[in-house]
């Protein structure tokens, strides 16, 4: 087994015992803390490929392992600070959401959204083809609405680490293929994002 010296480790009777490399570090979870308070929201080990830190880049690890490892930072981080916002697709209002990214979008829109403007769940796209396509999110303003994708999985580079990463992408790609039907028969009201 991988281990790495950190900063918990105990010496005593003449024996040491090492952090295994499979359990966050005070620095892993420090971060985790903090993009928790920021986001509004416990974020997927996804999001962390994009932080360059040791940290960052630990955690997406972690988060590579498989489930268990990543349920064991939750765990210690949740036992650590009582005030981390809750976890999963649920907004803090309440609100119903179908993933995690898709949460975040919502806790960091909701605040900054004038009175005036709504932002709709899944708002229906009709085709051409007449078949109905919903959005992750819409921005409506009267009778105009922006419709919105949140990728969750990947970034620009697209780049994806497992199977199931890669069955989202094309399901993405399948949408936006519908939002180009559907801004070359419309107004071109659609913004995809």
């Amino acid at each position: 087994m991988l281990l790495s010296p950190s900063s918990s480790t105990r010496t005593g009777s003449g024996c040491s015992v090492a952090r295994s490399f499979f359990e966050p570090t005070p620095d892993d979870l420090l971060l985790y803390r903090e993009l928790s308070l920021r986001l509004k929201a416990q974020p997927p080990s996804s999001l962390f490929r994009y932080i360059p830190s040791p940290a960052g880049q630990h955690l997406t690890h972690l988060g590579d392992c498989g489930k268990w490892a990543w349920a064991r930072v939750i765990k210690v981080a949740m036992s650590r600070w009582h005030d981390l916002p809750s976890r999963g697709k649920i907004a803090c209002d309440g609100t119903h959401l179908n993933s995690t990214p898709e949460r975040i979008a919502w806790e960091a829109l909701r605040p900054v959204v004038p009175s005036d403007i709504v932002i709709d769940v899944e708002p229906c796209l009709q085709t051409a083809s007449s078949a109905s396509f919903f959005s992750d999110l819409g921005i409506r303003f009267q009778s105009q609405v922006r419709h919105v994708e949140v990728v969750g999985c990947c970034g620009r580079d697209r780049i994806v680490r497992n199977e199931w990463e890669a069955h989202l992408l094309k399901g993405l790609d399948r949408r936006l293929g519908a939002y180009r039907t559907y801004r070359s028969g419309s107004a071109g009201n659609l913004v995809a994002g």
